[in-house]
């Protein structure tokens, strides 16, 4: 299995969340050295979730900063794995009983039913073991689609300026998202 070369055999239809949500984020652009793509994935996972059901619109450098400090700069070790961004999201909405991290390994499986389900966005992991252009990278994804092979890709987000990134689900392993937590609601669906 070679490496995914852009257009070769996209899907024509996708699935989940339109990209003129995710437009906004061209210019959240990780330009650090090492990169804290997994900082800025759950930046705009927690801004597109409060702005969803808010209609407010978080600082972008506030929510980074405050972010990095809890994903990226807390463990001795360097990059991140999907439980630093777990852990980096829950410590941020602490205060936000409405809202569940969740976790899964297998993203190929998870993402297609969550966007079915209308949840998402989703944070995906791109591994170089599996021939990522992307090497070891984390994305937002929004929606998937399968080619006229049957392949499933995903359409992302992928903090370097693009928002509507194609990558083969192949080369993705585990996820991050958000989940409401319904129990904080009324019988006519208003925080408690």
């Amino acid at each position: 299995m070679g490496k995914y070369k852009k257009g070769s055999n996209e899907p024509k239809h996708w699935h989940g969340l339109p990209p003129s949500r995710f437009i906004k984020y061209r210019s959240w652009i990780n330009k650090q050295k090492p990169g804290i793509c997994g900082t800025y994935c759950s930046a705009v996972l927690i801004h597109d979730a409060i702005y969803q059901e808010t209609k407010k619109s978080l600082n972008r450098d506030v929510l980074l900063n405050g972010l990095k400090t809890v994903i990226d700069d807390l463990f001795p070790y360097k990059g991140t794995y999907f439980w630093d961004l777990a852990f980096g999201i829950r410590r941020l909405l602490a205060d936000i009983p409405e809202w569940r991290v969740k976790t899964a390994l297998i993203a190929e499986r998870t993402v297609p039913k969550l966007l079915d389900e209308g949840a998402g966005p989703v944070i995906v992991g791109t591994n170089m073991l599996l021939n990522s252009s992307y090497k070891n990278h984390w994305l937002l994804v929004y929606a998937y689609g399968y080619n006229e092979k049957g392949k499933l890709f995903f359409r992302a987000y992928d903090n370097h300026g693009r928002y509507k990134a194609v990558v083969p689900a192949s080369q993705t392993i585990a996820c991050v998202w958000l989940e409401k937590n319904e129990m904080w609601k009324d019988e006519n669906n208003e925080r408690i």
